[in-house]
């Protein structure tokens, strides 16, 4: 039973897919779901490591060249694996789209990041939250207490 006024709930790809697709299209990048679909074209070894950066189509209607960006801790490994991936990437477009992937080396995503260590929230602050926090619901009040925690461990 749904309330006056409110729409049914879309998944956050639905809502942004289409303000995303006019950036990827000027990196040559038609769709965005190549983007979304890459961990299953590269495999878990890679998805985290690399991210496809642009497909360089030629002017004369020979096949396009996908540009990878590559972590280097993987850009020789990633080489000689190629062609496999190269094939996944024609099976995403549904033909022969792609003739060579271009690997370029430099460091991806969050992936060689640290997590940082953790801090205690100042005691006081917690305090005054936990206090705010009485009248909830038990688990709303353990959600709402957890996150307190973490914005306050990073003020």
């Amino acid at each position: 039973m749904s309330q006056p006024g409110w729409t049914s709930a879309k998944p956050v790809g639905d809502l942004v897919a289409g303000t995303l697709d006019p950036v990827l299209r000027k990196r040559g990048l038609a769709r965005m779901e190549i983007v979304a679909w890459w961990p299953e074209i590269v495999g878990e070894a890679y998805a985290a490591l690399t991210i496809p950066e642009r497909i360089r189509w030629p002017r004369d209607g020979r096949a396009a060249t996908l540009v990878v960006r590559c972590d280097p801790s993987v850009a020789l490994q990633l080489s000689y694996e190629l062609e496999p991936v190269r094939q996944r990437v024609n099976g995403y477009f549904g033909h022969s789209a792609v003739g060579a992937i271009k690997i370029v080396q430099h460091p991806v995503g969050a992936a060689r990041r640290s997590a940082p260590t953790p801090r205690e929230p100042d005691p006081a602050k917690m305090d005054g939250l936990e206090r705010r926090l009485d009248h909830a619901d038990e688990g709303l009040r353990a959600s709402l207490l957890e996150l307190g925690r973490a914005v306050l461990a990073r003020s």
